[in-house]
């Protein structure tokens, strides 16, 4: 409690694909731990980021409507929010064509096919079935000469491989790490 008392500025990214409830729940947890009932978050500002043109919050077996209900644009909170749209794509910048693309996806312009998806752009994907092959060839694609660059702040923060499950993503972040020089080290947060 005395470290989100001392706290100047609470951020919380991804908000967009949280459930309201956890964001109300910190709403009256921090009302209370400030001693400010009446004041949304106890008073702390609260930054949430997020592009509700993403994921919406996961709802097992949810219809369209409990999905809808359960984003933070209907909580008891969406209206005393200050709402700021950011409309360039700092990442994609370098790449206009690119930056384009995406707009289109997210504001549901972009071309789909008779089964109603959106193909990727061929040069953006690498076919991997999931075989160690197929992933060392794709970490090699997107990490060429990855020990040679590592200090490089650039060469890391302009890749990036997408995928849609956590067992997949600690099989890459494997992959990477016995890559590396040196002893493994392991560092945990705090959040």
């Amino acid at each position: 409690a005395k470290l989100l008392q001392m706290a100047s500025l609470i951020i919380w990214d991804e908000a967009s694909m949280t459930k309201r409830q956890a964001v109300e729940a910190l709403d009256m947890s921090m009302r209370d731990i400030m001693g400010c009932p009446r004041s949304p978050f106890g008073g702390k500002t609260i930054v949430f980021g997020g592009d509700f043109r993403q994921v919406l919050p996961v709802i097992r077996k949810g219809t369209r409507s409990q999905i809808t209900e359960a984003t933070l644009r209907r909580s008891y909170l969406w209206d005393c929010m200050v709402q700021l749209k950011l409309v360039r794509n700092m990442r994609a910048q370098s790449d206009a064509w690119f930056a384009d693309y995406l707009l289109r996806v997210g504001n549901g312009t972009e071309e789909v096919n008779k089964e109603g998806n959106i193909g990727l752009p061929s040069d953006i994907c690498l076919e991997c079935k999931g075989n160690e092959t197929d992933l060392e060839r794709l970490i090699d694609t997107v990490f060429p000469n990855l020990n040679d660059n590592l200090t490089d702040p650039n060469y890391i923060i302009c890749r990036a491989i997408l995928s849609t499950r956590n067992e997949f993503v600690d099989r890459i972040n494997m992959k990477m790490i016995e890559r590396f020089r040196g002893d493994v080290m392991t560092y945990h947060s705090f959040d």
